[in-house]
């Protein structure tokens, strides 16, 4: 018996026998890893990060700190002796209140020195003494009112010693120090740099205050960054714009 041996299938067009057709050969799979990684690392050298070119800039307003002056203890207003940009020096005395509880204690307390002591001491803390050498920069209350202790008085600033905010991106935090030597130039004084030096860094980010001009930029996380601005001229004023540099 003769084993018939199965054949593959044909077609024919017209009579004319077509050959099987096979399938188009495929690379494994394997092979084309290799490929990937190396798109994948030329995509990355391309999209890296440049080099900073030049020194880390950034624009901010000059500030002056303000101390504030309170009641130490309650009273009505006697007297203020300064007014807004009067100049005063640490520990003057610029105002006083009364107390008329106080001052008829004072009076029975003539006879009895430890009891003196004590009114006396109280009548001290009725007195207002400026907290630091500076400019008045805000009267809050005026004669004639009544104030608790803890009331503010008034504002003191010094205008010899200013500072200025900064905000940073986190990629650049690494470029900033604490007394690093910052330039600082104004439109105003367009011949002259101020030098001014890292005070603090924040160390919590947060969004870029809505007083930056873009709106790009109010989108990013920063970092506040303190700059101490020695002013002994007073040529610098708070609320100027200025821009800075950071030394390398």
């Amino acid at each position: 018996m003769t084993q018939t041996l199965p054949r593959a299938s044909t077609s024919s067009v017209d009579g004319h026998a077509i050959p099987p057709q096979r399938k188009p050969h495929r690379p494994p799979k394997r092979a084309l890893i290799p490929v990937v990684l190396a798109v994948t690392a030329v995509a990355a050298w391309l999209l890296r990060p440049l080099p900073a070119g030049g020194p880390l800039t950034a624009s901010g307003t000059v500030e002056v700190e303000e101390i504030v002056l309170a009641a130490e203890a309650a009273g009505r207003v006697a007297d203020l002796t300064v007014d807004e940009g009067s100049q005063v020096s640490e520990g003057q005395v610029v105002g006083r209140l009364t107390d008329p509880v106080l001052s008829v204690q004072v009076r029975q307390a003539v006879a009895d020195a430890a009891q003196q002591q004590i009114t006396q001491a109280q009548m001290l803390r009725l007195e207002l003494h400026a907290p630091q050498a500076g400019i008045v920069q805000k009267k809050i209350v005026h004669r004639g009112e009544f104030v608790s202790p803890g009331t503010p008085i008034l504002t003191v600033a010094d205008p010899s010693n200013l500072k200025l905010t900064l905000y940073v991106l986190e990629a650049d935090l690494g470029r900033v120090a604490v007394g690093q030597s910052v330039s600082i130039r104004a439109d105003a004084f367009a011949d002259r740099v101020f030098v001014g030096r890292v005070r603090t860094i924040a160390t919590r980010a947060e969004f870029t205050p809505r007083n930056v001009q873009t709106q790009k930029d109010r989108q990013n996380l920063v970092f506040g960054v303190t700059v101490a601005v020695p002013n002994a001229d007073g040529a610098l004023k708070a609320g100027l714009p200025v821009d800075a540099s950071f030394e390398p």
